[in-house]
């Protein structure tokens, strides 16, 4: 009997050293798959810089690139948005900007991002208005984009605004299937490729 208490004693301290592992694992494989399910669009409605309501609902047979800015941004919002520019000839010559591809530039500053500075913006960088739609809301809509993609934006004591340098490809079912870098990190023949590919899958 002593020996069998001695036995169930090292079992019980085995299973207590080993149980903040077993918790911290299952926090772990919890986190990623809540992360898999909020990297998508949310499905509410935002506004263009025309002033018209825009639905981030699922649209079928359309593949979305989204890419998250301020116009006050010093480095990778502008030079990520004149790729994009670039990305977007190619994509017309290829006959697939608008009818299977489209751009949504998203403001993450609706405050200083009226629909004039983003008109401003738009035209300085040449954006083509072909499948390419320009976006924003209120504060807490934005949010909700942001949270949703898994995008985090903090402003600074500067004034301006630090953020996850992603840019998402969006699926027919509103979920994230690529994500790529912004500024320098966004490659504009490798985006291509990919929504070319995606194209030719029916993704």
């Amino acid at each position: 009997m002593p020996e069998a208490s001695a036995a169930s004693a090292l079992w019980l301290r085995r299973l207590l050293l080993l149980l903040p592992a077993l918790v911290l694992a299952a926090l772990v494989a919890s986190w990623f798959r809540g992360g898999t399910q909020i990297a998508a669009l949310p499905g509410l409605t935002l506004e263009t810089i025309d002033g018209k309501a825009y639905s981030l609902a699922p649209k079928p047979g359309q593949i979305r690139l989204v890419e998250l800015i301020y116009t006050r941004c010093p480095d990778v919002c502008p030079t990520t948005t004149a790729k994009l520019v670039q990305l977007q000839k190619r994509l017309k010559e290829a006959n697939l900007m608008g009818s299977r591809v489209e751009f949504l530039t998203v403001t993450i500053d609706p405050h200083n991002d009226t629909p004039d500075v983003l008109r401003k913006y738009a035209r300085q960088l040449g954006i083509d208005s072909q499948g390419w739609t320009i976006l924003r809301g209120d504060e807490q809509s934005i949010q909700t984009v942001t949270r949703s993609l898994g995008f985090i934006a903090r402003k600074t004591a500067d004034g301006f605004i630090s953020h996850t340098a992603s840019t998402y490809v969006v699926g027919a079912n509103n979920e994230v299937v690529r994500k790529f870098g912004m500024g320098d990190d966004f490659d504009i023949d490798q985006v291509y490729q990919e929504l070319v590919t995606m194209n030719k899958e029916g993704l």
